[in-house]
């Protein structure tokens, strides 16, 4: 017999892991979202029978998200739940179709309260309602445009929309940003945001790969030349600055700029003013530069391989980027929009994906993060057969990865009943205040290490 599905919905983390632990532990079949918004994308991804949710959601509220879930899923029964019950707001939940209104507490009756709440609701389905065994199909064409995301990056990651708050507060700053991240995790796309979110928009957004040039062409595309500057230079060609001004430069894996190149360009950001090569006219400029690296340029700067001045011009701003081994939430999002992006282009009558290959892709790694997961999509899409992407559309290392491969949940995320930042602390404690073997313990990168002792203010020093 399959079991029940439970879609738990709040943005209270510590709430939401331990209301899951406790439902998973009574066999239910368990997974969660902070968002309403996010939540109606899931569910056309996976199947739920009930949601739990909080009255007060980021974007909406329980009641309203109520009401959308009568018109588009009106088979999922709803649990609504709140710190500060009243009695008017329980009669409208009731009203408005709701199967309980509950006290929301970390205590002992209130759980056990909300367990029997789930039970009740599933035995009146099992009496009342038709069962569906397989995931709706999900519309045709773009994605209605709440669902779009921050600025066309969809994700319901805590960590991911702390970054999207930390765009929107520095979007209309002149400060430089600096973006870490593994290579795929969409250092592009976030600087993308930046732009689009400022009064930059509508300006020009011209991008650079540090890594594909040599030092004689990357001087001349950032900073142009003068015809006849050198053998070969046969016209005037206007660089990447000239291109972006007013606008921003977006400098992908930075780390890689020549020594030489990096005092030019250390110059321009103090000045705002360049030459061509080969020429003798000064050229103003009003450029914003985001630069991005898959390194610790601060490594880079102790090793004498890249300018401690230029480190600090450009990392004015620091976004950290999680890699998609630590979205695993995302995944099916992320899955369904290049799937039906690609069914469209492709022009297939592909729809979904089965819950064994959503649990098959969340179960992988991903070492080459989203941009991995987009093309493995892309390829199952050509090659599907029917409807729905099954494990069998896959590739062989997505559903029997090797030994070592499958470490989703991680050391950090299966510790459930305790809180992220006690586990921190004692993870510090243990390896002596050690971020590396930290970060190797927890099996998460050193930059977004660093990034959750930073939101929790933990001094590694103080606590080793």
């Amino acid at each position: 017999m399959a079991k029940a599905k439970i879609l738990v919905l709040d943005q209270d983390i510590s709430w939401s892991l331990m209301i899951s632990e406790a439902l998973i532990k009574e066999d239910y079949d368990v997974f969660s979202a902070n968002r309403a918004t996010d939540a109606l994308l899931l569910l056309q991804v996976r199947n739920a029978d009930i949601i739990v949710a909080d009255i007060n959601l980021p974007d909406t509220n329980a009641l309203s998200f109520l009401e959308q879930l009568r018109q588009q899923h009106p088979d999922i029964s709803l649990i609504v739940c709140t710190g500060r019950p009243t009695i008017a707001q329980a009669v409208q939940a009731i009203r408005l179709g709701a199967h309980d209104y509950r006290e929301k507490a970390v205590t002992p009756d209130c759980i056990i309260g909300l367990k029997e709440s789930v039970a009740a609701a599933l035995a009146e389905r099992s009496r009342n309602l038709r069962p569906t065994a397989a995931p709706p199909p999900p519309p045709r064409g773009p994605l209605a445009t709440p669902a779009q995301g921050f600025y066309g990056i969809l994700s319901q990651n805590v960590q991911m929309h702390d970054i999207f708050e930390l765009v929107q507060t520095i979007a209309d700053s002149v400060a430089n940003v600096l973006i870490y991240g593994e290579t795929g995790t969409g250092k592009e796309l976030v600087a993308r945001a930046i732009h689009d979110a400022s009064s930059r928009h509508g300006r020009p957004f011209v991008t650079m790969d540090c890594s594909a040039l040599a030092r004689e062409l990357m001087e001349s595309e950032l900073f142009g030349h003068e015809k006849g500057a050198f053998t070969g230079a046969h016209d005037r060609h206007i660089g990447r600055f000239e291109r972006a001004n007013t606008g921003t430069l977006f400098l992908d894996e930075v780390a890689n700029i020549d020594p030489g190149i990096q005092a030019k360009l250390l110059r321009v950001l103090q000045s705002r003013t360049f030459e061509r090569v080969g020429g003798q006219k000064s050229i103003s400029v009003d450029v914003r530069i985001i630069a991005a690296t898959n390194v610790p340029l601060n490594e880079l700067v102790a090793a004498g391989k890249f300018r401690d001045d230029l480190y600090h011009r450009l990392n004015v701003v620091e976004i950290n980027l999680p890699p998609l081994r630590e979205r695993a939430e995302d995944i099916p999002l992320l899955a369904l929009e290049f799937l039906k992006r690609f069914a469209r282009q492709n022009n297939k009558d592909v729809r979904g994906l089965t819950d064994a290959a959503v649990q098959s892709l969340r179960g992988y790694r991903w070492p080459g993060n989203v941009r991995e997961l987009e093309n493995v999509i892309l390829q199952a899409v050509v090659l599907a057969k029917s409807p729905l992407l099954d494990t069998a559309d896959l590739p062989r290392r997505i559903t029997q990865p090797v030994e070592g491969q499958t470490a989703l949940p991680t050391r950090l995320t299966a510790q459930l009943e305790e809180p992220e930042k006690q586990i921190l602390i004692n993870a510090i404690r243990q390896h002596g205040g050690n971020i590396k073997r930290t970060a190797e313990m927890l099996e998460i990168s050193r930059t977004t290490l660093y990034a959750k002792l930073k939101k929790y203010q933990i001094d590694p020093d103080a606590i080793r």
